[in-house]
């Protein structure tokens, strides 16, 4: 009887222990969102502008060329920890709003949503800006 005991409980100690050894792999799907991404953006930016911040979008919508949707997901061990949704509207190739789960940031200093990049970063063959984007939108542009 005891022998019993014994070869169940070294059979449940070796299934326990082999179970352990199972590797889940972290996978990430889509674009990275980082919410100074988010805060780089503004109303008023060329889509080329926005694509040189976001990327290139993981959704296109062949119907609706005024909307970019950019979706990140992390799953670590089989376990989906990160989800980040982020949908861009334009009109007339302008940005016009951003939905999703992230949303810019307000500068504490001002209250006032963040001043845009520069358009030096901006590659000059490809993009059709002719004002700086701060101008664009009436805010003063950003001192560097």
């Amino acid at each position: 009887m005891q022998r019993k005991i014994f070869n169940i409980l070294t059979l449940f100690t070796l299934i326990l222990s082999l179970s352990a050894c199972i590797h889940k792999v972290t996978i990430e799907q889509g674009n990275v969102i980082t919410q100074d991404m988010i805060n780089q953006l503004h109303p008023g930016m060329t889509s080329d502008q926005v694509q040189f911040i976001m990327g290139h979008p993981v959704l296109v919508e062949t119907f609706e060329a005024n909307r970019a949707d950019y979706v990140y997901t992390l799953r670590t061990n089989g376990i989906l920890t990160s989800k980040q949704r982020i949908t861009l509207l334009f009109k007339d190739g302008r940005l016009t709003s951003i939905e999703g789960t992230l949303h810019p940031e307000l500068n504490p200093a001002t209250g006032a949503a963040p001043l845009p990049m520069s358009n030096d970063a901006v590659d000059p063959n490809t993009h059709t800006d002719t004002v700086p984007a701060a101008a664009a939108v009436g805010q003063a542009p950003a001192v560097q």
